[in-house]
C-alpha cells in the first residue's frame, strides 16, 4: 500500500502546478493590483518602482518561472494586499489561526455525526430517527452566515440582556499572553461551534444511509445467528463497515475547512486563511492568492492519501498495488 501512496503522491505533482499556473494566470491578467494608485498623487518614480519590484512588466510564463523557483526554495513572494509582508509568513499565521477552528470542529463534528447516525439507523422511523433527520436538514437547509449570525445574536445580544454576562467573544480571536487561557478559548466556541453544526448535520445523513445499509447485511445476521451481543454486532462489525463510504467524506470536509472556512471566518472576523484570500482576490493579490490555492490543493491530496490508508485499517480486504 505504500507503494500505491507514493504513486499516488508523485502522480499529483503536475496537476499541482497545472492548478498553479493557471491560478496564477487568471489572477494575473484579471487587473493590475496597482490600479488603486491610479489618478492618486503618488509620485511616477514610486509607482515605477513597485512595478519592477513585483515584476508587473514581465509576461505571465516569466513571472510564474521566477515565482516557482522562489516557491520550491521557501520564498513565496511578498504580498501587495498586505504592505509586502512575505507570503510565506502570512500563510503560516492564516493557517495557524484556521487550524485552530478546524481541528476542534472536524472532531467534534466527525463524534456527533457517527452518534447521530447510528442512532438514527438502529431506531429508522422512530421519534429519535425523526427528530435527528428533521434537525439536520434544518441544519444544512440553513447557509452558514445565517447561523455564524444567529450565534452572534443570541450570545452577544440576547444573553448579555438576559443575564448581564456576555460568555463568548462574537467577533476576533483573542490571545492567551493578552487576554488569558480562558478568554482565548472562549473566543473560539461559536465560530467552532458554528462549523460543528455544519459538519455534523451534513455527515450524519451519510453515517445514516451507510449504517442501514450495513445493518441488513447477511454477516451481520450471522454473527446475530452465533448468539453473538448486539453491541458487538453493532459496533465491532456493523460500524467499522458503515465508517467506510464516511471516510470519504471526511476527507473532502477537512480539506475544504483546511482551505479556509470563508464564510465563518468572514462573519467572526477571524485572521485565517479563508478571510485572507478574500482579501488577496479582491486586492489582486497575485502571491498570496497562489499560494493559498496551492496550500488548499495539497490539503486536499494528503487528505485523500489518509483516506486511502484508512480504508486499508478498516477493512484488511483492501489492499493497493
Amino acid at each position: 500500500m505504500s507503494t500505491y501512496l507514493l504513486r499516488r503522491l508523485v502522480a499529483t505533482v503536475p496537476l499541482l502546478l497545472v492548478g498553479s499556473f493557471v491560478v496564477f494566470a487568471l489572477t494575473a491578467i484579471a487587473g493590475d493590483p496597482l490600479a488603486r494608485l491610479a489618478g492618486t498623487d503618488v509620485d511616477r518614480a514610486v509607482y515605477d518602482t513597485l512595478i519592477e519590484r513585483y515584476a508587473l512588466d514581465d509576461p505571465v510564463p516569466v513571472r510564474y518561472l521566477d515565482w516557482l523557483i522562489g516557491a520550491l526554495s521557501g520564498d513565496l513572494g511578498t504580498s501587495t494586499a498586505f504592505g509586502g509582508a512575505p507570503v510565506a509568513e502570512l500563510v503560516a499565521s492564516g493557517a495557524m489561526a484556521t487550524l485552530r477552528l478546524v481541528l476542534p470542529a472536524f472532531l467534534l463534528g466527525a463524534l456527533a455525526a457517527v452518534a447521530l447516525g447510528v442512532v438514527s439507523a438502529l431506531r429508522p422511523g422512530s421519534a429519535v430517527d425523526t427528530l435527528v433527520s428533521t434537525t439536520s436538514f434544518f441544519a444544512l437547509a440553513v447557509p452558514t452566515f445565517i447561523t455564524a449570525t444567529a450565534l452572534q445574536v443570541l450570545f452577544g445580544v440576547w444573553w448579555p440582556e438576559w443575564t448581564g454576562w456576555r460568555p463568548f467573544p462574537v467577533f476576533g480571536v483573542r490571545t492567551a499572553a493578552e487576554y488569558g487561557v480562558t478568554a482565548m478559548l472562549a473566543s473560539h466556541v461559536l465560530p467552532v461551534l458554528t462549523l460543528t453544526v455544519v459538519l455534523a448535520a451534513s455527515q450524519s445523513r451519510y453515517q445514516r444511509a451507510a449504517m442501514l445499509e450495513v445493518l441488513s447485511a447477511e454477516h451481520l445476521r450471522t454473527a446475530r445467528s452465533k448468539g453473538v451481543g448486539e453491541r458487538t454486532v453493532v459496533l465491532r462489525h456493523g460500524l467499522r463497515n458503515a465508517l467506510l463510504p464516511v471516510v470519504t467524506v471526511w476527507a473532502i470536509d477537512l480539506a475544504a475547512l483546511l482551505g479556509g472556512a470563508v464564510v465563518t471566518e468572514t462573519v467572526f472576523a477571524w485572521p485565517g486563511l479563508g478571510r485572507m484570500l478574500v482579501t488577496a482576490v479582491v486586492q489582486q493579490d497575485l502571491h498570496l492568492t497562489t499560494a493559498i490555492v496551492m496550500l488548499i490543493g495539497l490539503a486536499v491530496v494528503v487528505c485523500n492519501l489518509v483516506a486511502d490508508a484508512v480504508y486499508a485499517v478498516l477493512d484488511p480486504r483492501i489492499r493497493h498495488g
